[in-house]
């Protein structure tokens, strides 16, 4: 019987440092409260994020490293640093050190002004924060701006989230309280002033961490839909044909990053992968267990066969291309496997019903209400995915109660991200907020639409399909950031000069130049937030 964990799934942050002019008995009271305050925290299922001072790493430490020993995960701790500190030698090497024992989060800093250089990530870990205790802190006497802990903790309060300050063992955040003492009336903790006074003069780190601990027991705070202090991780996958090329390849380019560093999988890392069209046959490869390089070479290889040239002819009268040729070599590739017995990951596949042009997510059976297409293949699911009207034919599938048909996902979610997350937050009851997105685009263009404007059908004709997928993904990607934040939504892609066609396959080895070139370019953010190598359990086992 798995015990109950009063704070599974929720995030403290512990904003504190040991201030410069600290007395030995307060430098060795703050490493104390710290060390005990995350040990309680780990052992009743919550998690911790700091800010990576370097006074406070050591407590940290220890108490994460006992964590493991006693059967913990590593991403109970997640150490937080601003760009500017994850880019020298020394630093990168304490930052691999540091992945030992914690999950590591590097945020971009703004440039220039020092007093604002931390914003982003003073933003970054009081969004994905539940509660802040602070303690400790620097800079008040010198630099108001600079005095991290206070800034951290209005932060927290401005988004209604509550606080605990503990100033009894100096430091700016005892200035903080000395000169603004109705900061105790805007806590939001649940608890009165008089209470919050005494936890503020208390120097008793046990006292401390177990009346805290205990009213963040009591707050609405619970997350029991969430993996310890890892966020649920989508893998979005754009459509575009042929231009999967360039997607195969960025994948694989990451994929060989983190192998060269002693890494997992690329698709180790996601809870759900969610692929239409093109990039449908993308998500269904990977979920089986093919390398992005194998499934790169299936474009190379593959990719002339599925779209032959000189058909302009016969686009005027059928389908472009033989959808039987399209599944012959899916077949080879494939098998008979079925998405909710032989993949690894969860999977979304965005699809239309050929019959009334219904919108619809073909997806592995990962809860009770899903089990409809439980039994389709990953033949017949990606077939129903890439359909494209006039490239293919419509996919049919043998359902086990009636014929089905369907046409390609890319009409309505080329950039399948909102269907994901619907399926996160509406199926698998997934916070929004706990929720980050990679998303992978086939390669915009920088097409002027402007120079068809009122010339009709003729002036349309060449770019109309071009129009309606670039404002469609454009559309899906910023809904999506308006809903998760940039903190939370990161889309690699290229922009071209001219678009390249959707079965151009004398542009095979151009796009995978591109996009080994995006990979590499993009990795360390990448790797920052989502190839971290805190790796998602096989979500079958669940079932």
């Amino acid at each position: 019987m798995v015990p109950h964990l009063p704070l599974r799934g929720v995030r403290v942050q512990i904003s504190g440092s040991v201030p410069e002019k600290s007395t030995l008995q307060q430098a060795d009271g703050i490493r104390s409260f710290v060390q005990t305050l995350a040990s309680t925290i780990f052992s009743e299922g919550g998690t911790v994020i700091h800010g990576s001072h370097p006074t406070l790493i050591k407590p940290l430490e220890d108490s994460a490293s006992n964590f493991i020993r006693a059967g913990g995960e590593k991403d109970a701790l997640t150490l937080v640093r601003a760009q500017k500190f994850a880019e020298s030698s020394k630093q990168l090497e304490e930052i691999e050190i540091q992945r030992q024992y914690a999950a590591v989060q590097i945020v971009p800093a703004i440039e220039g002004n020092p007093n604002e250089s931390l914003i982003p990530m003073r933003e970054w870990m009081a969004e994905r924060s539940d509660a802040i205790i602070c303690i400790g802190g620097k800079w008040w006497d010198t630099n108001k701006a600079r005095a991290g802990v206070p800034n951290e903790l209005d932060a927290m309060l401005s988004l209604g989230k509550p606080g605990f300050v503990i100033a009894g063992f100096g430091g700016a955040i005892e200035c903080y309280v000395k000169e603004y003492p109705e900061l105790l009336s805007r806590l939001k903790n649940g608890l009165p002033d008089n209470q919050n006074s005494e936890i503020a003069k208390s120097i008793s780190p046990e006292n401390l961490v177990k009346t805290i601990v205990s009213q963040l027991k009591l707050l609405p705070l619970v997350r029991q839909n969430t993996s310890m202090g890892r966020n649920f991780r989508i893998l979005a996958l754009d459509g575009g044909g042929l231009r999967g090329t360039f997607t195969a390849a960025v994948l694989s380019k990451w994929d060989d990053m983190i192998k060269s560093g002693g890494g997992n999988s690329l698709v180790a890392h996601f809870d759900l992968v969610t692929g239409t069209s093109t990039g449908a046959i993308l998500a269904i490869g990977l979920g089986l267990g093919l390398t992005p390089l194998e499934i790169l070479e299936f474009y190379r290889n593959q990719g002339p066969n599925i779209f032959p040239k000189n058909r302009k002819l016969r686009h005027w009268l059928k389908s472009k291309h033989e959808s039987t040729t399209l599944r012959k070599v899916l077949q080879e590739v494939f098998g008979d496997r079925k998405l909710s017995y032989d993949s690894c990951c969860r999977l979304v596949i965005p699809t239309v019903r050929a019959i009334h042009g219904e919108a619809e997510a073909i997806v592995t059976a990962h809860c009770q209400d899903r089990t409809a297409f439980q039994d389709i293949t990953a033949v017949d699911a990606a077939l129903a995915s890439s359909a494209a009207p006039t490239f293919f034919d419509e996919a049919v599938w043998e359902a086990p109660i009636a014929k089905e048909t369907f046409l390609d996902g890319g009409i309505w979610a080329n950039n399948p991200i909102l269907p994901a997350l619907a399926e996160a937050v509406r199926h698998l009851k997934i916070p929004l907020d706990r929720i980050d997105v990679l998303s992978v685009g086939t390669m915009g263009s920088e097409t002027d639409f402007t120079e068809s404007l009122g010339k009709g059908k003729a002036g349309w004709a060449p770019t109309n399909a071009d129009i309606f997928f670039a404002a469609q993904e454009h559309a899906a990607s910023v809904m999506a950031e308006s809903f998760l934040g940039p903190a939370r939504h990161l889309r690699v892609n290229q922009q071209t000069p001219s678009a390249i066609k959707l079965d151009d396959k004398e542009a095979i080895e151009d796009m995978a130049y591109r996009g080994a070139n995006v990979g590499k370019d993009s990795f360390v953010a990448v790797r920052s937030r989502f190839l971290d190598g805190i790796y998602v359990p096989d979500w079958r086992e669940d079932k």
